[in-house]
């Protein structure tokens, strides 16, 4: 393991209260980084944000993302991961009940294009972009598509890989043109941030009036979270600075000055995140029986946290929020 430099954050980033142990005894999901991590709760009422307590100061936190998957391909599996695949798409087909199988594709086909599917094409920038798929896939649909991302070497891979400019750093450093963008997304990015806030606020000034901001975000009130504690994967400590509630999030956005007309929390692949937590809890199994049980489980957790929102709303996986800058 790599060893990683950390620093007590004992108050809020955002707001300065203090905050209470959360969850405690967290380690890098990867198991790449040596050190034990916590989370605190803001006890402020009107903010609710989790933060990472110890956490790695700027100038160390590159050794989290040393061999993160923006950083390393893996090669190695590629038939048994094809088979894991087909796996997949069988007991997805023979195990879910048709209305909760249409509903579940409804919700998939709604994340796969950041809820933009049905919103006028336009110019788009996608916050912490990775790999650039979701950038492709909204350039072949006909928007005008940018991204930014802090890893140098991924936003190479993206503009030789796909033809698409990605500006390399956090988004307040690119200094982009004031209302320059119809839509702005961060699927799975603002949970990295040291100054989510400050993010927040400049995806503000470089939307149109009337541009639509787009989050997805580890849900800290999942059932997930609830059920595997410390082994829960959206912890991914050191990499996770912020972990939001649906109210927490929505609370930031609006004081960053947005309208919220859509703030909930969807299951859409909250499979992999139960199977994975569970694998961080009793460890990863090596058979092919053992994998192929653990998808069974996994789907049927899916299955069972997407038909539980009804009744306890909320409790999905990841938060979504939908915001738009206002028009006067």
């Amino acid at each position: 393991m790599n060893s990683i430099a950390s620093e007590p954050r004992l108050t809020c980033d955002l707001c300065g209260s203090a905050g209470e142990v959360a969850q405690s005894g967290i380690r890098d999901p990867d198991g790449n980084i040596d050190g034990s991590w916590s989370f605190r709760r803001c006890a402020n009422a009107a903010c609710g944000t989790y933060w990472l307590d110890p956490a790695p100061p700027p100038h160390e936190l590159w050794k989290a993302y040393a061999t993160y998957h923006t950083h390393t391909r893996k090669s190695a599996g590629r038939l048994g991961k094809s088979m894991l695949s087909f796996a997949h798409r069988f007991i997805k087909l023979g195990l879910l009940p048709l209305w909760i199988a249409n509903g579940m594709k409804r919700e998939a086909d709604y994340l796969r294009f950041m809820t933009l599917g049905e919103e006028p094409i336009g110019k788009l920038l996608d916050v912490g972009c990775g790999g650039g798929r979701l950038l492709n896939r909204m350039k072949k649909r006909g928007w005008q598509v940018e991204g930014t991302d802090f890893d140098a070497q991924a936003a190479q891979r993206v503009a030789s890989r796909y033809g698409i400019k990605v500006h390399v750093g956090d988004l307040p450093q690119c200094d982009l043109a004031d209302n320059s963008f119809d839509a702005i997304t961060m699927s799975q990015a603002i949970e990295h941030l040291y100054d989510p806030k400050a993010t927040l606020r400049e995806c503000l000034r470089i939307l149109k009036p009337g541009g639509l901001l787009v989050m997805t975000t580890p849900n800290a009130h999942s059932i997930g979270a609830t059920e595997f504690g410390a082994s829960w994967r959206g912890w991914e400590a050191p990499r996770h600075l912020h972990l939001f509630t649906v109210d927490a999030l929505r609370n930031l956005t609006r004081q960053a000055g947005f309208e919220v007309p859509e703030a909930t929390t969807y299951s859409a692949g909250s499979a992999v995140v139960y199977r994975v937590s569970r694998e961080i809890l009793q460890g990863s199994s090596r058979s092919w029986l053992g994998k192929l049980a653990m998808l069974l489980w996994s789907y049927r957790k899916e299955m069972h946290e997407f038909s539980t929102q009804h009744d306890e709303p909320h409790t999905g996986q990841n938060v979504l929020i939908r915001a738009r800058k206002p028009t006067h």
